[in-house]
């Protein structure tokens, strides 16, 4: 039972995938952060519960990130370098407390954000950090994993070629202006990753990993 559950473990780039969709379809078409307080009131007042939902699902989903993120550790950590496989971890790692991070202020705003108790500078204070803008943290994590996946299967071949030249803009361009569309695409990539690690358990052959000396430890 515990050796199928590892196996199904990468399926959780899936899990991941539909709930951070649902998450971000809860919370809607978001104000941005420059939105007045005379409007911010009455738009949680019709979308705070939408707001709480999609914080709850956002939660739910970094989890599932996380057992992903730890997945694809372990499929390639025996191929490459402690220097990679450390890599994916912290680069994981910082993804995965940004998540918590940003579905925590969704749960709070959708939680105050209907309650008249509340002060509108204080609601206002909440979305803007909500509402984020320019290079996050989770970013600045999520293109460290990609990148350091990257290496792994095109020096190291611990992962298919495909997975990892996809990885590859996928993590540069999570340090651009169009971060947040790239973890967009991270999605469907982690869901594609699960999918294929879960079909293709084994791990990679001898002779592929003679052929990568690069990331290959020594």
């Amino acid at each position: 039972m515990n050796a199928r559950l590892v196996r199904l473990l990468p399926l959780a780039g899936v899990v991941f995938a539909v709930l951070s969709i649902a998450g971000n379809g809860s919370i809607g078409d978001f104000p941005d952060a420059d939105t007045s307080i005379a409007k911010l009131g009455p738009y949680y007042a019709a979308h705070h519960a939408g707001i709480a939902r999609g914080g709850l699902l956002l939660h739910w989903a970094a989890f599932f990130f996380a057992f992903f993120a730890v997945a694809v550790w372990a499929r390639v950590r025996g191929n490459v370098s402690p220097l990679v496989a450390g890599a994916i971890l912290v680069g994981a790692a910082v993804d995965f407390a940004d998540q918590l991070s940003s579905a925590g202020v969704y749960s709070t705003l959708g939680f105050v954000g209907g309650k008249s108790v509340i002060a509108p500078a204080a609601l206002q204070a909440w979305h803007v950090n909500g509402s984020g803008g320019g290079l996050t943290t989770g970013e600045g994590g999520l293109a460290v994993m990609l990148l350091a996946l990257a290496a792994a299967g095109i020096a190291g071949r611990a992962l298919p070629r495909s997975l990892a030249w996809t990885a590859l803009p996928l993590g540069i361009l999570q340090l651009t202006p169009v971060g947040f569309f790239a973890e967009l695409l991270f999605l469907l990539w982690a869901a594609a990753a699960g999918i294929y690690m879960t079909v293709r358990p084994g791990g990679v052959s001898v002779q592929a990993t003679a052929a990568a000396p690069i990331a290959v430890a020594t």
